[in-house]
């Protein structure tokens, strides 16, 4: 009886331990979150079937917008601890990585892996053939991202540029060429492209094709903007073909929105039109290609002027005058004036104050025929003032010259000219023998030191200039430099022959200010050089606070000049009423220069040789006839001699 209640115990014992088992495992069951779609039960580790997130997936209407109440494959608290990358060659793991979303040790999200999809196919590296693969492991999720890569680039040709080096193109590309093809950076090179062709000036070049002849290989073809066509619009009286020759923009030739605006220019200076536009359009009888139309405000030109004025040199003067810049609409100016002066205003010390009068008569023609580039100038005149080279004589002087010049087509702003003259200068005497004494010398010591002598020269005058100002007028940025020589033959007296340098520098300081620099000297050659024809230093056109040669004259010379222009910020408040803003304008100078090779009596009449000065002046500008100015010079150093002279006025710029 014990034994079997004994055994009856050990088997009630064993049927409550496997009843509490099987409660244990129903109670886990009913408590633990639902794992059967992650792991197998059989192997709690085992890695499940390959689950696959396609690219179509992405689009409207696809998998996850077919069942919006669907629960997501995986648990969102699950750890991605691996990325995997297959199937890209030459775009590296790294460069994916920095295109996903996804990362190792970020939680598993089956809509961050659409987004990543999506960010991979507009990369533009990979075709839509993409899958995303998560995988469950013991650790973690591991995703797999399936990757096809686009047709590898091995090579970018261009077609149609004739301007622009391929190497130069192909640069552009350098991050596309030998990988796989990737439509964006193609687009972005194509912008590059273009902008590089507008940078130049060519704003009508785009790329109008590109082409695939060969597997990895990339044609593209440029339209660089070829003008087909110039036509001219409201010119009635000036012929197309004196505008025509005035612009550098030719048919057939491919559109440069620079060269054009400089042709604008060009055009507006020959003073025959008060406005200049132009227009591009497309030619509809050639595809591809424009027509340039010049749209011309044409102005009347021929005119009589009767005027005066006032200047330091000729001081009161009347004018009587005739000028024609466009001659019978030839674009050949004829000029024709008359100039009658009181003389010096003030009292020069060693300047004859006579009344000073002149005739001069002018031709000039841009070009000699209609398919030249050669211009041709003629120009006579008399003349006969108080010589402000030679002290206290009186100076007449006749001749003629013609003048050839030709732009360097190679060199942008550069042109050759040659000029061939005969002049005739007469000397007389205009001091008495008692104002000769007042100076320490006699007549006899005058005639004989060679200060009067005179003659007729036959001359040869070649010079190259360079010429890049933005404005002609009033220049605040570029160059202005020319070189030049003097060759003249004596036509029963010595002869001689001399050579100079002019550069001036025009640099912008703010949208209202420049700073602009001068230097310029010369120097004899070869042979005598007569006093009245030697370099002359002093006065309003030279170091400013000095008279008019008041520094000398010589066989050589240099001279430095900087100015700051500056508009009045003050004046803007007029602007609505009064464009006395860019009308007016304040100037400080200094100038300073050397004289060499004095003749022997200059020492007698006060000159130094050498000058310097500060100062400032104003500029009020006329239009079409440029500014005039007034400036106040205070003479600096010791033993100047008695020329000085503060106040300088005339027109134009100084340089």
């Amino acid at each position: 009886m014990i034994e079997t209640v004994t055994a009856y115990h050990s088997r009630f014992r064993l049927s409550a331990l496997l009843a509490v088992l099987a409660g244990m495992v129903l109670l886990g069951l009913m408590t633990s979150p639902a794992r059967a779609d992650i792991l197998d039960t059989a192997d709690p580790y085992a890695e499940t079937e390959e689950t696959v997130t396609d690219i179509e997936e992405l689009a409207p209407g696809g998998q996850d917008s077919a069942l919006p109440g669907a629960e997501p494959i995986y648990d969102q608290g699950v750890t991605v601890t691996v990325v995997e990358m297959e199937g890209n060659h030459h775009i590296r793991d790294r460069e994916v990585l920095d295109i996903i979303l996804t990362k190792p040790g970020s939680l598993y999200s089956k809509r961050r892996l659409k987004k990543d999809l999506q960010l991979l196919f507009d990369s533009g590296w990979f075709t839509d053939k993409l899958r995303a693969v998560p995988v469950a492991t013991r650790d973690g999720i591991k995703v797999k991202y399936v990757l096809d890569e686009n047709q590898l680039v091995t090579k970018i040709g261009f077609k149609g540029n004739t301007l622009v080096e391929d190497s130069e193109l192909r640069a552009l590309f350098k991050k596309q060429l030998g990988r796989p093809q990737n439509v964006n950076l193609i687009n972005k090179g194509i912008e590059d492209v273009e902008g590089l062709y507008r940078d130049k000036g060519l704003v009508l070049s785009r790329v109008d094709d590109i082409d695939e002849p060969a597997a990895g290989e990339i044609m593209m073809t440029i339209n660089e903007g070829t003008i087909s066509s110039i036509e001219f619009e409201g010119n009635k009286k000036t012929k197309d073909k004196v505008v025509l020759r005035a612009m550098a923009q030719k048919v057939n030739e491919v559109y440069n929105e620079k060269v054009v605006a400089d042709d604008m220019k060009r055009i507006f200076s020959t003073q025959a039109f008060s406005d200049v536009r132009r227009v591009v359009k497309a030619d509809p009888n050639n595809d591809g290609k424009y027509i340039l139309v010049m749209e011309l405000d044409e102005k009347k030109t021929g005119a009589i002027s009767l005027g005066g004025g006032i200047d330091t040199g000729t001081g009161l003067f009347g004018s009587l005058g005739y000028s024609d810049p466009n001659f019978r609409g030839r674009g050949q100016n004829i000029s024709s004036t008359a100039m009658v002066g009181s003389g010096v205003i003030g009292r020069d010390r060693d300047t004859i104050n006579r009344r000073i009068w002149q005739f001069q008569t002018s031709w000039f023609n841009p070009s000699i025929s209609d398919d030249s580039l050669i211009s041709m100038g003629a120009d006579t005149s008399i003349r006969e003032f108080g010589s402000f080279n030679v002290p206290l004589t009186i100076e007449r002087r006749y001749g003629g010259e013609l003048n050839f010049g030709r732009p360097i087509e190679s060199m942008p702003g550069t042109s050759i000219g040659l000029g061939i003259g005969f002049e005739n200068t007469n000397i007389s005497e205009g001091a008495s023998a008692a104002l000769l004494a007042s100076r320490g010398i006699t007549t006899a010591q005058r005639a004989a030191s060679g200060a009067l002598n005179d003659g007729s020269f036959i001359y040869l005058a070649p010079v190259i200039g360079m010429d890049t100002r933005d404005n002609r007028l009033n220049p605040t940025d570029g160059w202005l430099n020319t070189i030049g020589a003097h060759a003249a033959m004596g036509l029963g007296n010595s002869s001689y022959s001399s050579v100079s340098a002019n550069l001036r520098r025009y640099l912008k300081i703010t949208e209202s200010s420049s700073l602009n620099l001068n230097a310029q000297g010369g120097s004899l050659v070869v042979g005598d050089v007569p006093q009245f024809d030697m370099f002359r230093m002093g006065g309003t056109n030279s170091v400013r606070g000095f008279q008019e040669g008041g520094l000398g004259v010589g066989e050589q010379y240099l001279m430095g000049s900087a100015e700051i222009r500056s508009k009045l910020p003050f004046l803007k408040r007029f602007g609505d009423h009064y464009p006395v803003y860019d009308m007016v304008s304040m100037v400080a100078f200094s100038d300073v220069g050397q004289i060499y090779g004095q003749p022997s009596l200059d020492a007698a009449f006060g000159r130094p040789g050498y000058g310097l000065s500060v100062g400032a002046g104003i500029r009020i500008n006329i239009p079409g006839m440029g500014p005039i100015r007034f400036d106040y010079a205070i003479p600096l150093g010791n033993d100047l001699g008695g020329n000085v002279r503060n106040i300088h006025f005339g027109v134009g710029q100084k340089f």
